[in-house]
This record gives C-alpha cells, structure tokens and sequence, in this order.
C-alpha cells in the first residue's frame, strides 16, 4: 500500500511485482481493492484483503471440485451476489450476517412491514440490522478493529452468540468475545476437549434450549457440574439453585449486549 497509488499505481504495481519474483505466492494491491483517497483505511483494506482471500480461494476451489459444471456466485458484505472468480476477502468479511439482513428485508416485504429490526443470533455473534424500506449502507466501516474501505450493509455485531465463553472475571461474569467455536463447542456437545462453558450451556440448564430438537444427546450434567463450582467460588454454594443464579447471571449479560446492539440501530 503506497501513499498515492489511486492516482499513480505504477510503484505498487512495481513492488507486486518484485514480491512475486522472491516468491510470494499471494500479493494484495491496495489501488485494486480500494480505488481511493486515504491512505489509511485503504491501507487496512488491503492488510484484510491480504489475509482472507488465500484462504477464500482455497475454501471456492474445494467448492469447485466438489460441484463440477455449476455456476457458483457468493454474497458481498454489501448484500449482493458476486461470481466465485471475482470474489476477494474485501467482500467477505460480513457476507454471513448480510445474508441474515437480507432475508430480513425479504420477510418484512411479504409480510407488508414497511420497518422492521433484524436479529441475527449466530455461533460467536449476534448481528443486528435496521430496515425501513431498504437497507441501510455504509462505504467504510470498523470491524474487529480493523478499517475497511468497501459497501457493506449497515449491521452492528456484538461478540455475543451461542458458542461465546461465559468466563468469570474475578467476580465479574463476562461472555465472548472468544468463542467455544465448531470444536470442541459448547460443554453439553460432549466433546472431551471442552472444558468452557458456553452461551449455549448456560441456555441448555435454563431451559431455554430443548434438548429433544438437538441429533445428539445433550450433556447437561457436564454443565451442572461446572456451573457449581463457578457457583462455590461466588460464594453460593456448591449445589443446583446457586448454578442457576449463575447461569441468569451469564444470560442476563449477553442480553444487555444484544438489548445495546438492538438500540445502537434504532434509537
């Protein structure tokens, strides 16, 4: 990323192709993923844009090999679709929750709801959209820390979903920002490298999660037992009813974090 690239590529073109010659095998230009002014958040751009698109590549061409003789097209950050061959890491960053936004513009249409709020609970977020006729968006934005200079549907996510760690902080109760993640998962999932509680553990012992709709056994006894001795170590005691305060105790945070990212779009 050179300082005035937009309007004179020919040094970072120049570089790229140095890169290449020592053997670089992946080389991100920040004049071809952010075509203008300001060199900071086109230079974040790139870094992003760096980072992502091997692993993209990689993730569309098992796709590929996987589904000879189809057309395959992906979401953007933005809300629409892109051919797999054009796609860059730039346009996947909130290519999930926008797909969530979406629909939501989608169901509000049928439904003849000319404003609606999304919520879009997920593994390790919560994303939250506004839509009033259509969707809201925005050219730059800050995700995760990181600046990006590209369209992208107006969504507010807090590190708030089903896999975040419920962790207790000297006596402070805190969930995510860290994720239980696929594996090892929740505690209840049963896998023996799960040691963590998860938000959906907490959700599974209050009952708020029906263990019947899961395709495998819930292990909620794993979950008791850990939520006791968060229990003792408050001071509650090691039985059923002192986990149960800690468990409302976690719910009650990642609601407050969802309840501020529901009124971050609409007050």
């Amino acid at each position: 990323a050179l300082l005035h690239s937009p309007t004179a590529p020919e040094d970072e073109l120049s570089v790229a192709a140095l890169a290449r010659e020592v053997g670089f095998e992946w080389v991100t230009l920040s004049h071809e993923v952010a075509h203008t002014l300001g060199f900071l958040a086109r230079a974040e751009t790139c870094v992003v844009d760096a980072y992502l698109t091997p692993v993209i590549r990689a993730y569309v061409s098992e796709l590929e090999r996987a589904l000879p003789g189809s057309r395959i097209e992906l979401m953007q950050s933005g809300g629409d679709m892109m051919e797999a061959a054009r796609f860059r890491g730039r346009d996947a960053v909130l290519s999930g929750p926008a797909g969530g936004a979406v629909a939501v513009a989608d169901v509000a249409r049928r439904v003849g709801a000319r404003e609606a709020i999304g919520f879009d609970m997920g593994g390790t977020s919560t994303d939250v959209c506004r839509f009033a006729g259509e969707l809201e968006r925005v050219y730059e934005a800050r995700v995760a820390g990181a600046r990006l200079r590209v369209p992208m549907l107006d969504i507010h996510t807090v590190a708030a979903g089903g896999g975040s760690l419920c962790r207790l902080q000297g006596r402070r109760l805190v969930v995510g920002p860290e994720s239980a993640g696929a594996r090892p998962g929740p505690l209840c999932y049963g896998d023996p490298n799960a040691t963590e509680l998860a938000l959906t553990d907490v959700a599974l012992f209050l009952g708020r999660v029906p263990d019947t709709r899961f395709p495998f056994p819930l292990r909620r006894e794993r979950v008791a037992r850990r939520l006791m001795e968060l229990s003792d170590s408050l001071g509650f005691g090691q039985h059923e009813q002192g986990a149960a305060r800690v468990a409302e105790g976690f719910l009650e945070v990642a609601a407050a974090t969802m309840g501020e990212a529901i009124r971050k779009v609409s007050v």
